[in-house]
């Protein structure tokens, strides 16, 4: 069996996944994710820090590792950098890094094209999709082929928690001031009373797994998930009113999210209102079915 390997190297993370082709359609073998925090200083300095370097280089080595006791050939082992990479002053250097530490290369991607391909990744013919990152929100509505609205917006999870760091500590203002910003970035986007978001990305999945009372994360009860407008509220409100040492404790709440899961709940929320969206379905499928779906011919060219 033929074997794939996408990896999405984020502001915040960098994930994996395993992945063949059955019956003409993507099927994920294995995904996972190390964290990487690209955008430690962007809001500051619009650079990726060494250190920051020096982890997305390890996190890549050990994803090699797992992708070659899989089977996967390099030639079909496919990187691409979204948001913290197209934004740095040094993203080129970034790509120069990897490929000589690493030994692949990493194709950074705009930002309609990362609307396009979470898209692609989680909705077949029309529909509507929004993908709150580390860095940046995209949204996309329409169909491959009839693209109707496609945006990146320059907010995301990461982005927040360094514009109000005084989040962890459950400051209220901090918070009130996010959700304002949230609310004026989000103005415009397509009405959701007509059409169904589906919600794709770290956030959308967290939300579910607090929303389902899931342990650890499971894919088959994610996908699928439908998240309503007042019960985002519910769970947002729950994680303001903690602090990040708090929500460390959380069930179903990864450790390593504690601190930025706050702020993708007040851009969950902002986002649903600002749509007038009254529900979200989840979807565990996301760029990175979209990005291999291009790479493997199995959805049009002529919009990528």
């Amino acid at each position: 069996m033929r074997r794939y390997a996408v990896t999405d190297i984020g502001t915040n993370s960098a994930r994996l996944m395993i992945a063949h082709l059955e019956n003409g359609r993507i099927a994920a073998d294995y995904k996972t994710l190390r964290l990487i925090r690209m955008g430690e200083g962007m809001v500051a300095k619009r650079e990726i820090v060494p250190e920051a370097m020096a982890r997305a280089k390890q996190a890549l080595l050990d994803f090699i590792s797992i992708s070659r006791e899989y089977g996967v050939d390099m030639d079909d082992f496919f990187a691409f950098g979204t948001s913290a990479v197209r934004e740095a002053n040094n993203g080129r250097e970034f790509v120069d890094y990897i490929q000589k530490e690493c030994g692949i290369g990493v194709e950074i991607i705009s930002g309609g094209r990362e609307a396009l391909l979470g898209f692609a990744g989680c909705i077949d013919g029309e529909g509507a999709m929004f993908d709150i990152g580390g860095g940046s929100t995209e949204v996309m509505a329409g169909s491959l082929d009839e693209v109707r609205f496609q945006k990146s917006f320059a907010i995301g999870t990461v982005r927040l928690l360094q514009m109000f760091p005084s989040g962890d500590a459950a400051d209220p203002e901090a918070f009130r001031q996010a959700h304002a910003l949230a609310a004026r970035t989000f103005e415009g986007v397509p009405d959701g009373k007509s059409l169904i978001y589906t919600g794709i990305g770290g956030t959308a999945t967290a939300l579910a797994m607090l929303d389902l009372g899931l342990a650890e994360y499971a894919a088959e009860r994610v996908q699928g998930h439908i998240l309503t407008r007042r019960r985002a509220q519910e769970i947002c409100g729950m994680l303001e009113s903690k602090t990040a040492e708090q929500r460390k404790t959380m069930i179903g709440l990864p450790e390593k999210k504690a601190d930025v899961i706050v702020f993708g709940a007040i851009l969950f929320v902002e986002f649903m209102k600002a749509a007038d969206a009254r529900k979200v379905i989840v979807s565990d499928s996301d760029n990175q079915e979209g990005y291999l779906k291009f790479k493997l011919n199995l959805v049009g060219s002529c919009c990528y």
